[in-house]
């Protein structure tokens, strides 16, 4: 194993006091110069989803991103220019797993091993994947697509915990406890998931410390998103935790633009489960967002989204055009 487990850094950015519109090129500017190998740092204030789905996609296939939460609102975001190889000269499950946080340091070796025992399947939209409480003796990568995780309560009302993008993990308490599963993964739209046995990963782990080190990564940022999740169920209203949801969604281009992909799949049920509210409040909370010019509404569904004025709600608790607070009956739980 190497002594570091990341590439030297070429420069570190703070994007935080740049326009959010402004920050794709810039981040853009600085990977077009790096050589291979080199990585660039960039602070940012959110956990840049949107940002990172666009830049991937105009340098994909020489680009690694490594993105963590330092907590008290500050992100660390590293990209990495990898050498351009030949085409066809890497299995491209082989390519998909090195930009999986539990596998970033792995060997050729260890990656061409996890290769051979996974199992790739799809699984279609609501589909369940895992269902609390039962035995799903795998873990699971999404290669393709979003699913979401959730929770039922006492009351059998479902909150949705987070989202898992491509590139993340989930199953990963039952894997490693060998206990049934604490959740239920559901599939948002069309998901391709590489599977792969929990044996294996319980092994791996013993004899792989590239592939240790990145579990126990891959843990902390997932306790940092749960962290992150409960504080926002537990004290922010519900105008301004589906603002903080859908600011997920939001383009960097400025003004009211088209979000990344999959917001237009989020009904107002799925909202008010992300938030732990019922839809009727959920739907009120849309409205009352759309009127504050943060969203744009086609059939109750999400169509367009204002970042700028997004973030303003987030980070002042803003609830009205004018500045004043609705009544607690508006958006409060």
């Amino acid at each position: 194993m190497s002594s570091s487990t990341h590439p030297e850094s070429a420069e570190r950015i703070d994007l935080r006091h740049i326009p959010t519109w402004e920050r794709h090129d810039r981040m853009l500017l600085a990977f077009d110069r790096l050589a291979p190998n080199q990585t660039v740092e960039f602070l940012n204030d959110h956990e840049p989803k949107a940002l990172r789905a666009t830049v991937e996609s105009d340098r994909e296939g020489v680009l690694l991103w490594d993105s963590r939460n330092l907590g008290d609102g500050r992100w660390l975001i590293r990209i990495t220019r990898l050498p351009e190889t030949p085409l066809g000269s890497e299995a491209p499950r082989i390519a998909f797993l090195r930009r999986c946080t539990m596998f970033k340091t792995a060997t050729p070796e260890t990656l061409r091993e996890v290769d051979r025992v996974a199992k790739e399947r799809t699984y279609h939209d609501r589909m369940v994947i895992v269902a609390e409480g039962t035995n799903w003796n795998e873990f699971g990568l999404v290669r393709r697509g979003v699913v979401e995780v959730t929770r039922a309560t006492d009351e059998d009302r479902e909150i949705v915990l987070y989202d898992v993008p491509p590139y993340g993990g989930f199953n990963e308490a039952a894997v490693f406890d060998e206990g049934t599963a604490e959740v239920t993964v559901i599939a948002r739209g069309d998901v391709d998931v590489l599977e792969i046995p929990a044996q294996f990963m319980r092994q791996l782990i013993t004899r792989s410390a590239e592939v240790a080190i990145g579990c126990a990564r891959f843990f902390a940022q997932r306790q940092r998103r749960l962290a992150s999740a409960a504080g926002n169920l537990a004290f922010g209203r519900v105008l301004t935790r589906i603002a903080r949801v859908l600011l997920d969604y939001a383009s960097h281009e400025q003004g009211m633009a088209k979000g990344i992909s999959g917001v237009e799949r989020i009904t107002q049920s799925d909202l008010a489960a992300r938030v732990g509210t019922v839809r009727d409040m959920g739907s009120r909370a849309l409205s009352h967002l759309e009127d504050m010019g943060a969203i744009q509404l086609r059939r109750g569904r999400v169509v367009l989204l204002n970042r700028a004025s997004l973030e303003e709600i987030v980070r002042t608790g803003k609830t009205s055009s004018d500045g004043e607070k609705p009544s607690d009956g508006e958006t409060q739980a």
